[in-house]
């Protein structure tokens, strides 16, 4: 006797509610990653998650970089502060990757330019908006922040706008310099990570 399997539609629903939440929960595991290392604790299980993140996409020489540097750095929380710092704060000569949209974007080149109000009305025109000044709206962290929240509520037409006509205009180019400027293991699986879960979605 066979048994023929028929999905309901309250069943599929809850697939694409499972598939939007884990979305999500990528989106702000990437966001937490590109924020300043605050926390010892939380900064080793962001590693431990990028590992596990690596090995299931097939990444191999990511997966084997970060884990020889776990084993080899005496220090993981001291090491991603200082390269941290180097690659997004502040360098010799100034920042080296910095991680604000508007810097991208020609005609541009500065922060807080025409882009950095471009995201912020884009936030508030789907009833969001940055609980902090302490970073202008185009901060990396807080479009990953922002695609997490629509994608939470489902918000997939928004999500797609958002990502095609704003953050991947930009992101494409921080991409190619953030691994130009620097062979941490960490922060290049990272880059390599938002590249390839935002560039799905188009």
């Amino acid at each position: 006797m066979h048994h023929t399997s028929v999905e309901t539609g309250s069943q599929q629903a809850g697939k694409e509610q499972d598939q939007s939440d884990r979305l999500g929960e990528i989106y702000t595991f990437l966001a937490e990653c590109m924020r300043y290392p605050e926390d010892a604790q939380h900064t080793t299980l962001l590693v431990e998650t990028l590992v596990a993140f690596a090995h299931d996409l097939g990444w191999e020489k990511e997966e084997e970089g970060l884990k020889v540097w776990l084993a080899t750095c005496p220090d993981i929380f001291h090491d991603l502060r200082i390269e941290y710092t180097r690659l997004f704060i502040t360098a010799a000569r100034g920042c080296l990757v910095p991680p604000y949209a508007s810097v991208y974007m020609k005609g541009e080149g500065y922060l807080n330019g025409h882009t950095t109000g471009r995201i912020r009305d884009f936030y508030r025109s789907q009833g969001f908006d940055i609980s902090s000044e302490v970073e202008p709206a185009d901060h990396l962290f807080l479009q990953l922040d922002f695609l997490a929240a629509l994608t939470h509520e489902r918000r997939h037409d928004e999500e797609e706008q958002f990502l095609l006509t704003i953050f991947r205009p930009w992101f494409t180019r921080f991409h190619s310099q953030c691994l130009q400027m620097t062979t941490h293991p960490f922060y290049r699986a990272v880059c390599m990570l938002i590249d390839f879960f935002t560039k799905e979605e188009q």
